[in-house]
């Protein structure tokens, strides 16, 4: 068997295809098999200067990026889930605050500080507070009944009054509550009449300013002092407590 080199399509020097005639350049046995050509690829050897096209060199190829590791093209940063979102022109720098508008927060900030100011000073005095939690049974077909107090802390005449008041009862019917001021002076707060055992309780919230209120005789008095709810259970058949209380007074 003969070993036969192919014609070359190229002629040294001229670029142009060999007329030559194929040459036999060795003889071997008919039993051995064909040898197998490869050009040999050495990947090492396109990592230096590079070519002469003034293109970057070329290295091995990289699988191993994290999923998104591209340049960064030109403008704002991606910002969402996936490449390519979130590409735009970078947002406008943020504008300085000229004098005019110094002077328009400044105008506002003063209109306030006087609106606030107007309001107390048309207001005036001060406003005391008063709670209580304490809860307390109502004894049975007992005329001095039960009394809670709440001491307010301050001075000046009561402009204005306000009560609130929470009792539990299946049949308020039999129920009195009265307030009575640091002076001394009661006032009846509630003593109901008609009532039924299907709305059991009795919830008082009660103010001076309403007309025809029973607070009103209070407004005048000194507003500093202790206050007293009292309630009563005239019937000796059913049991009730107080659960709470308040007040709130504004003075003068």
């Amino acid at each position: 068997m003969s070993t036969v080199v192919p014609p070359s399509p190229f002629a040294a020097g001229d670029g142009e295809q060999s007329s030559q005639p194929t040459a036999v350049v060795s003889q071997v046995p008919a039993s051995a098999q064909p040898t197998a050509y490869a050009p040999t690829f050495d990947p090492t050897a396109y990592g230096g200067a590079p070519p002469a096209s003034g293109q970057p060199g070329y290295g091995q190829p990289s699988y191993d990026q994290p999923w998104g590791a591209y340049p960064t093209p030109p403008g704002q940063p991606p910002t969402g889930a996936y490449p390519g979102a979130g590409y735009g022109p970078p947002p406008p720098a943020p504008r300085k605050r000229g004098w005019i508008g110094w002077l328009v927060g400044g105008v506002a900030l003063v209109l306030v500080a006087g609106i606030v100011g107007t309001v107390l000073l048309l207001s005036g005095g001060s406003t005391l507070i008063g709670v209580s939690a304490n809860s307390a049974a109502i004894p049975d077909a007992d005329p001095a009944g039960v009394t809670d107090t709440i001491a307010l802390d301050g001075s000046g005449q009561v402009q204005n009054v306000h009560v609130e008041a929470s009792i539990a009862h299946p049949f308020t019917c039999d129920l009195t509550v009265t307030l009575i001021s640091p002076q001394g002076t009661p006032v009846t707060l509630a003593d109901p009449q008609d009532c039924s055992r299907a709305n059991p309780g009795l919830q008082l919230n009660l103010d001076s300013t309403t007309p025809g209120s029973p607070l009103a005789p209070l407004v005048g008095q000194q507003a500093g002092g202790e206050w007293r709810l009292q309630v009563v259970d005239g019937v000796g058949i059913d049991q009730g407590q107080l659960t709470g209380w308040g007040l709130t007074v504004q003075t003068d």
